[in-house]
């Protein structure tokens, strides 16, 4: 089973304020730690950072094809949103329904863990490096990612990562 984890937050001490905030994904048994920058309040960026990792697999399939998935998250309202299929607020509430049609689709589990066990959300340091590390196309929000619409066909919510 390939673990991957990912983590998300805002800047702001207050986590409904819409901020900057940051999104991070790892999978280490490729030597692959990704973050970027994300403006959302703090759900909004737990969420986002499972579609990134999400779309990683995607646009490197060869990768991860034929591979059980394990997704990581230390936070709790993401797991038990979508675990549970519980109801989210509005502006969750498309984060969570793609998160639930890629689960359907690719088969992953998600798991909650601790933010000191989250791989995704360490210094760098603490990753170790593959020195024999894969090729791997980190073009996740290139323009034609941004254009596409990545939930279902003629659904007309559109998810869009920028």
């Amino acid at each position: 089973m390939l673990s991957c984890y990912f983590h998300g937050t805002n800047l702001h001490h207050e986590k409904l304020a819409v901020n900057k905030g940051l999104i991070s994904f790892a999978v280490p048994d490729y030597g692959v730690i990704f973050r970027a920058q994300h403006e959302g309040n703090r759900y909004e960026c737990e969420y986002a950072a499972g579609i990134a990792l999400i779309r990683f697999m995607q646009v490197n399939q060869n990768h991860f094809q034929g591979k059980g998935i394990k997704l990581l998250t230390d936070s709790p309202i993401v797991v038990y949103q979508v675990n549970n299929k519980i109801s989210a607020t509005q502006s969750l509430l498309r984060f969570r329904d793609l998160l639930l049609f890629y689960k359907r689709k690719l088969g992953f589990e998600l798991t909650w863990i601790p933010t000191k066990m989250n791989r995704a959300e360490m210094g760098l340091d603490e990753i170790a490096v593959n020195r024999n590390a894969l090729k791997f196309n980190f073009d996740i929000f290139d323009e034609s990612t941004r254009r596409k619409d990545l939930t279902r066909p003629g659904n007309k919510q559109a998810i869009r990562i920028t």
